[in-house]
């Protein structure tokens, strides 16, 4: 069994790469071939065990790439943020391009290889192609590609993701402390399935999950909630 892991340098690809390479999976730890951390990367990355793969952000690279690796599953754990994007030099609407237009991408690829990869797929509570918010709706749109590829798939939806970060998020950080906090209370007093499926979780767990996703025998699901801890 072999994973191939697109966003293997963000918060939770480098513990899904982690976990994988402590498993005993043969794990390709995918890094921009344009990152101004590529030789970091690929040290950080080694010294977990992972193949580090610099395979351009393009269909046609990507498919050939898979069809010689030939993964069994592919993570699809990428997203931005304005100031992420904005180092990048990443224009115009960032959630469309990155959010949405990498998972496109990975897709095409996924299926012009032929190779019939599992997708996991990261999204997050909220995601509706219809939501008002413009990063839900370009998540759900990305949902919609993952789910439409013909390949088996799985999604998940989680909610605050919190810990030690290289970039700090004092903001995101809060909301988790304090809408745990509130969503104690609303357990308390009735309201389980909403706790759960809001409450936030920690890399490694939902590392964990996503992992269980792709090796479960059944396929085609979206989870959330308790089911991501």
């Amino acid at each position: 069994m072999s994973a191939f892991v697109l966003g293997a340098t963000g918060f939770v690809g480098r513990e899904v790469v982690r976990q994988l390479c402590v498993r005993g999976t043969k794990t390709y730890a995918h890094v921009r071939p344009d990152s101004s951390k590529l030789a970091e990367w690929r040290t950080k990355l080694g010294e977990l065990g992972a193949e580090v793969d610099t395979t351009a952000w393009d269909p046609a690279a990507l498919a050939a790439r898979w069809r010689e690796l030939k993964p069994s599953q592919v993570y699809i754990l990428i997203g931005t943020t304005r100031a992420k994007a904005k180092a990048d030099a990443v224009q115009g609407n960032i959630y469309e391009q990155v959010d949405y237009g990498l998972t496109k991408i990975a897709v095409d690829a996924a299926r012009a290889s032929e190779v019939q990869p599992r997708l996991v797929y990261l999204s997050s509570v909220g995601a509706d192609p219809n939501a008002r918010s413009a990063y839900l709706s370009w998540r759900g749109k990305a949902e919609e590609a993952v789910k439409s590829s013909g390949l088996p798939w799985a999604i998940a939806r989680p909610s605050i993701i919190t810990g030690e970060r290289d970039d700090s998020r004092v903001g995101e950080k809060a909301a988790g402390i304090i809408g745990d906090g509130l969503l104690a209370v609303v357990g308390v007093l009735g309201g389980k399935n909403l706790r759960n499926r809001y409450k936030s979780t920690t890399p490694d767990v939902l590392g964990s999950a996503l992992i269980r996703l792709g090796e479960a025998p059944e396929h085609g699901r979206v989870v959330d909630g308790a089911d991501l801890r």
